[in-house]
């Protein structure tokens, strides 16, 4: 009886200290580095099974990583550390694995350490996936943006694929914000011009921010474009909410499901991978200590490490299993797309079972590691994608417009100094986009190009003008009258023509040359010399005619030489005179002289009337061909134009001659804007080749001006937008409904309207004008000639009439002098006389 007591007791001693050794186990975890915090407040909240006590890890300052080994090992071996946590450390991990204590880390090593966990798995990992994901969709075209070495990996990776062409921009970190903007953009430019529309960020969350935001400011976050994000701790979802509004496919790579909820991780979205790390670190410990409390003390990092290579249990970051080199596999990488909601979308899908904070998610495949071993193959399991409704991406958002100022397209209003924003700015352009952006319910931004150039490829290959500024990225589209051509065309996209436009010259309109003897006109000189003629010989004939004739009447007085001349030139002009011819040859000659002095005299009036009423234009350009034919008149256009280029390029006999004269002969005569070229040809002697849109407005604007044809080389204008861009369909089909509706032929008609100049090329009724004074002066001018004429000859003949008459005077009284001084003599004589008889 005393045995059995003795031996009951014994076993209830044994019991009792089997039971005290247990409850007095105490866990014993170092923590490397700063985690210790985040080990901390998991530990207060879902807390172990035994009892535990944390270590940092902590080594000061060593001066070598032997040095460092050294002291990680005297704290571990001093500290009897049973399990270290936190994120991979090389030393730490090297004298774990020699003191065969469990390390599970947080983070990649690249070492294969036999005692060293990784609960996050290898970056090769996620690298085949995207692999893999490449390989299912049959990419040929992909871009990756990273900003650190883990991006190279995945460079690396992808290059491998030979029937991908990889297009790779490393984003370089920086205190400069603009900066990173700036270098983000630039890349995107590039991206763009090389037709890349799948991408792939494996970049940290703030420049991930920046190039969605840039990527939208290019109208980029749209389809066909595709985004590809690596996301494993669901760190990006803060970023996704600034883009609620983009309908493109965001597709993430990660552990967790995206916008993970639970006890754990409704915590700052920047700590959710890390507390999920910890949290699953901590749940691998309680299913291992059930065997570590077993067996002695110093035997429990050696049981822990054990369970840890058999243990495969649900985690926050999936399914966690090691295998003997201590890496993570049979887990999964979802793969999932997500898309903004609007407003009304939220309000019908509230209830959708993908619905989370504003997002619509869905899951479009899976990739499993199936196992550790070489042999097996891991795979991409795709699940079958969506289909989604496409929404123009510009809805909604302000764009930039770049313009050019071009009469009557784009030009600055009178008081522009004193408006703002697109209030400054009128023109068929303005109106056009004003149009198509209420079609389609965007808002935009007009701002001038600062080089003042459509758009020419420079030697290096770049462009400068507006096309330059599209590619720069500073542009969402250009409008303005800008033709399509083939070159044009591999730089960037356009949209459906608005408008089709042709070369044609502009000239200034000739002086016409006002004579006061106009009146003389209608007759050539050869015509008015042999009127002359013909009047002095017949009134030559005419005389002798009566001289020797036959008179019918011999009381008509008979016609001098001097009566001769004056009737003729009074039949001629229709006026009578004193005299007539009154023998039958001389009225036979005045017959046919009447008749030809008819038919002379009504063809002189009625071609007076041509001349002198209807302006006509004797301008010394044709056609197109005559300023080939000639060097009096310069011509050219306006310098890296697209017609400049017609003319560098054509091979059309007559052009390429034109262009030989303007480019080498002289070079002068291209001009650098269309202002310049309109001013020369104001100054004279110049044509200028330029589209028939804004030559016309010209000659409508000023009667200066007026073009010669006919027209060639008929191109359209049309919307320029970057390459790529999925926009480019949109604007298309608004033009063509503003042309199904008339709104284009109405702007047209706006800004193009009739022409109120006469077309003095094409004489008309329509086109006569009343006689000015300088046209007819000639004819008061002889009127005033006459009289002065007949003045003189009045003076003269007075002069010679009082000069005879006092000649007359003179010599009467010269005879009554004579008779006076007779009279005395006869006088004196007879007085004589009488004395004498006396």
């Amino acid at each position: 009886m005393e045995h059995r007591i003795f031996f009951l007791m014994l076993g209830v001693i044994v019991t009792f200290c089997d039971v005290t050794s247990e409850e007095t186990f105490r866990l014993k975890i170092g923590i490397v580095g700063t985690w210790t915090p985040v080990f901390d407040e998991l530990l207060r909240t879902i807390g172990l099974s035994h009892p535990w006590q944390i270590y940092n890890i902590t080594t000061a300052k060593p001066k070598s990583q032997y040095d460092k080994m050294l002291k990680v090992k005297d704290f571990l071996t001093d500290n009897q550390i049973d399990v270290i946590l936190g994120p991979y450390d090389d030393a730490t991990g090297i004298v774990a694995d020699k003191l065969r204590v469990p390390y599970i880390c947080t983070t990649g090593s690249k070492r294969n350490l036999n005692y060293t966990f990784q609960i996050l798995p290898p970056l090769e990992d996620f690298s085949q996936a995207i692999f893999d994901m490449t390989k299912s969709y049959q990419w040929d075209k992909v871009s990756l943006f990273y900003d650190d070495l883990r991006g190279v990996y995945i460079m690396e990776q992808l290059l491998t694929n030979h029937d991908m062409m990889v297009k790779s921009w490393h984003v370089k970190g920086g205190s400069d914000i603009k900066a990173v903007e700036k270098q983000v953009r630039d890349h995107l430019v590039r991206m763009r011009q090389a037709f890349v529309q799948k991408s792939i960020i494996f970049c940290s969350k703030e420049h991930t921010e920046i190039i969605l935001d840039q990527a939208r400011s290019l109208a980029m976050l749209s389809q066909p474009s595709e985004w590809f994000f690596y996301d494993p701790g669901d760190q990006l979802v803060p970023v996704f909410k600034n883009f609620p509004d983009v309908f493109v496919n965001f597709t993430v790579f990660g552990l967790m499901e995206f916008d993970s909820r639970n006890e754990i991780t409704s915590v700052d979205d920047s700590r959710r991978l890390n507390i999920s790390l910890a949290a699953d670190s901590l749940r691998l410990l309680n299913a291992t200590l059930p065997k570590a409390v077993e067996v002695q003390r110093n035997e429990a990092a050696f049981t822990i490490a054990e369970e840890l290579r058999k243990i495969r249990i649900p985690g926050y970051t999936g399914d966690i299993e090691f295998g003997p080199n201590g890496r993570r596999y049979n887990y999964t990488i979802k793969l999932s797309e997500i898309e903004g909601l609007d407003s009304l979308q939220i309000f019908v899908t509230r209830h959708h079972d993908v619905w989370k904070r504003g997002f619509l998610l869905y899951h479009v495949g899976v990739w499993r590691s199936h196992s550790n071993s070489k042999e097996d193959k891991i795979h991409f399991e795709e699940v079958k994608r969506l289909n989604r409704n496409y929404s123009f991406p510009l809805k909604g958002r302000t764009v930039s417009v770049v313009m050019i100022l071009e009469k009557p397209f784009t030009m600055q209003k009178r008081d522009y100094m004193q408006r703002l924003g697109n209030d400054r700015f009128e023109g068929f352009a303005v109106d056009l986009i004003t149009e198509v952006a209420k079609m389609l319910d965007f808002n935009f931004e007009i701002y001038l190009v600062h080089d003042g150039k459509f758009g020419t490829k420079k030697e290096n290959g770049e462009w400068n003008g507006m096309i330059g500024e599209l590619l720069a990225g500073n542009a969402t589209m250009l409008v303005a009258p800008l033709s399509i051509n083939s070159q044009r065309e591999e730089a960037v996209d356009f949209t459906k023509p608005f408008m089709t436009r042709y070369i044609s010259v502009l000239m200034r309109v000739p002086k016409s040359e006002q004579s006061y003897f106009e009146f003389l006109n209608p007759l050539h000189h050869n015509v008015w010399y042999c009127t002359f003629g013909a009047f002095m010989m017949v009134s030559v004939i005419l005389y002798f005619l009566e001289r020797f004739g036959i008179r019918q009447n011999k009381d008509y007085p008979t016609i001098s030489f001097r009566e001769s001349f004056w009737f003729v030139f009074g039949s001629l002009l229709q006026g009578n005179t004193d005299s007539s011819p009154s023998t039958l040859p001389g009225r036979i000659l005045t017959s046919a002289w009447w008749f030809f002095a008819l038919i002379l005299i009504s063809s002189y009036t009625a071609n007076l009337a041509a001349f002198l009423t209807v302006k006509k234009i004797n301008t010394p350009i044709k056609s197109v061909t005559d300023l080939a034919s000639q060097t009096k008149i310069k011509y050219g256009t306006v310098k890296s134009s697209g017609i400049m280029f017609f003319f560098k390029n054509t091979n059309i006999e007559h052009f390429a001659k034109m262009w030989a004269q303007m480019s080498e002969v002289d070079p002068s005569s291209m001009v650098d804007s269309t202002d310049e070229g309109f001013k020369k040809v104001k100054d004279g002697n110049y044509a200028f080749f330029w589209d028939t849109t804004v030559n016309k407005y010209k000659t409508i604007e000023d009667c200066q001006f007026m073009e010669i044809g006919p027209h060639f080389d008929p191109k359209g204008f049309g919307i320029g937008v970057p390459p790529g861009a999925i926009y480019r369909e949109d604007l298309s089909m608004a033009i063509l409904k503003l042309s199904d509706t008339g709104m284009l032929h109405q702007l047209e008609n706006k800004w193009w309207p009739s022409r109120s100049c006469p077309d003095l090329s094409k004489p008309s009724a329509d086109e006569t004008s009343e006689l000015s004074i300088d046209s007819v002066a000639g004819v008061f001018f002889i009127l005033l000639g006459g009289i002065a004429l007949a003045g003189i000859v009045c003076g003269f003949e007075h002069f010679a009439k009082v000069v005879k008459k006092a000649a007359k005077t003179n010599k009467v009284v010269n005879i009554l002098h004579t008779l006076v001084l007779v009279n005395r003599l006869l006088h004196q004589n007879c007085t004589d006389f009488i004395f004498y008889v006396e």
